[in-house]
């Protein structure tokens, strides 16, 4: 009996800590000054802010080699990996850095890339830096929804081992 209640009290205790952090369909985490600490979520269209998630986009703000009908999760998946190749190849040097690094930036109507947030963990100055740096200088066009020039919001992310 003391184990059916240990058990049946364990359940009940893991049931909120697995709902927590799961984030809805159609939203993501963003990294922005509007978030006093850490990353605030956001929809995919943000009507008010007129901003465009790079999943829900009918044309990308780079070229990429990602298929015109591929699922939103595909899309995600291959324009990440594009992005992260435009910073890498902006990148002009070796670092040392051991971790993660996030970016986050937004591609204006008029190709112009603003709003960069880029947070390292372990943080570091240096290599937050040097992402930004890098990211300032890859090209870009404006993105496009549903053949409507539009704001968008990209992200990727770097492992340094």
């Amino acid at each position: 009996m003391k184990i059916f209640k240990l058990t049946f009290l364990t359940i009940l205790l893991l049931i909120p800590i697995f709902s927590f952090g799961q984030i809805p369909k159609g939203h993501f985490l963003d990294a922005d000054d509007s978030a006093e600490k850490g990353y605030k979520l956001k929809p995919f269209k943000q009507k008010k802010e007129g901003i465009y998630h790079y999943a829900i986009l009918t044309e990308l703000p780079f070229e990429n080699n990602c298929g015109k009908r591929i699922s939103e999760k595909e899309q995600i998946t291959c324009s990440e990996k594009k992005l992260k190749s435009l910073i890498s190849e902006k990148l002009n040097s070796k670092t040392e850095f051991k971790g993660s690094v996030y970016v986050y930036l937004t591609v204006t109507e008029k190709a112009e890339i603003i709003d960069i947030k880029v947070k390292s963990y372990p943080q570091s100055d240096k290599i937050d830096k040097l992402i930004k740096e890098a990211t300032e200088k890859i090209n870009i066009k404006a993105g496009k929804y549903k053949r409507k020039t539009v704001n968008s919001r990209l992200w990727t992310n770097f492992k340094f081992e």
